[in-house]
């Protein structure tokens, strides 16, 4: 998201703070009973942020559902959905990810309900959709930018007290920044939070594994981007990361094509695109330029990495899963039982 010059800011100022007020009384009207919630029938996590895109959401997002599925979870996403993008790259990677996207979550549970029920819900984006319950909220405070005014003088949806709500919160882009950057952040993070339970202090970011041609899907190694001169193209919140990610992998960038978050590209775009040098999009721009995009353009793939605080991610993650384990074991417990406790008979002192 682009904002307005500094002096503007400083002029729509008084705006964000009726922003950030009508968000706390909407918070208020929930906790306080006057606007119904919907409690899903499943352990509920949602990932989420304080300001309007580009902190690394949905690469958390990927990494939670990864880690679920290989611990035997059937994963249930609900996605608002907007321009599609998240919800295509999950798909992507997880065909049978049980899915649904609908600005409506409440209605959006109920689709996904009719495709049975998952063990674990992720809700994607859902810090400030208050309107169906969840158990845990993750949310992610991007270390470059962790704080700002509220919408239209800032990219913030809500003010930093937002954040007494949560239950976990994630830094990205914390390698970005220096210790003490860091420090003053969590510290920050600390104070809002002054009574309740103290955060977990989770950091990571971003990392690139992996490049894929947009029309043949031939796939190269990282380092065939070493000394490569590039154009950029991205409709991402946050662009200027995609070209520090590229210019740390080696790329001697010569142009960059920034659109707005969830941009939908078209044949006018991609013709605008320089022809002497390959050009390099993100994997959610990607989705949406397979197979027709010309034969010089590749997505970076990346995945989410934990440089602090990962095995309080996944405790987080295995909390969730409890449930659908108990409810598998309870039958074989009860078969046990049964048998009259029979499953090593003949294993035991008395039977050597």
């Amino acid at each position: 998201m682009d904002l307005p010059p500094p002096a503007v800011r400083v002029l729509l100022a008084p705006l964000g703070a009726l922003w950030c007020g009508v968000a706390a009384a909407r918070v208020a009207a929930y906790r306080r009973g006057w606007k119904r919630r919907v409690r899903p029938p499943f352990p509920t996590l949602s990932i989420g942020n304080l300001s309007v895109g580009g902190t690394g959401k949905t690469p958390l997002l990927i990494h939670a559902v990864d880690w679920l599925t290989r611990h035997d979870a059937e994963v249930g996403v609900l996605s608002r959905g907007h321009g599609g993008d998240e919800g295509r790259m999950l798909e992507a990677r997880f065909p049978a990810l049980r899915l649904a996207e609908d600005p409506d979550r409440v209605r959006g549970l109920r689709s996904l309900l009719l495709g049975g029920r998952p063990d674990v819900l992720l809700l994607d984006d859902g810090f400030q959709h208050l309107r169906l319950e969840r158990d845990y909220d993750v949310v992610l405070l991007d270390a470059t930018r962790p704080f700002d005014r509220c919408l239209p003088a800032g990219r913030s949806r809500e003010s930093p007290r937002a954040l007494r709500r949560a239950t976990h919160v994630v830094l990205s882009r914390a390698e970005l920044v220096g210790e003490a950057e860091r420090r003053a952040v969590w510290e920050r993070v600390h104070a809002i939070r002054a009574g309740l339970p103290r955060v977990a202090e989770m950091e990571g970011d971003v990392e690139p594994f992996l490049v894929r041609n947009l029309r043949t899907g031939e796939e190269r190694p990282l380092a065939s981007l070493r000394g490569a001169r590039a154009h950029l193209a991205a409709g991402v919140g946050h662009p200027e990361s995609f070209r520090a990610l590229c210019e740390r992998l080696g790329v001697e960038v010569v142009g960059a094509d920034w659109k707005p978050d969830h941009h939908p590209w078209s044949d006018a775009d991609v013709a605008a695109w320089p022809r002497d040098v390959d050009v390099l999009v993100t994997e959610k721009d990607g989705v949406k330029l397979h197979g027709w995009a010309p034969d010089h353009a590749w997505e970076v793939l990346v995945r989410w990495r934990f440089t602090r605080g990962a095995d309080h991610f996944h405790g987080l993650l295995a909390e969730l899963q409890l449930p659908s384990r108990a409810a598998r074991i309870e039958p074989l417990w009860a078969a046990h039982a049964e048998n009259g406790g029979g499953f090593g008979a003949g294993t035991g002192e008395g039977g050597r």
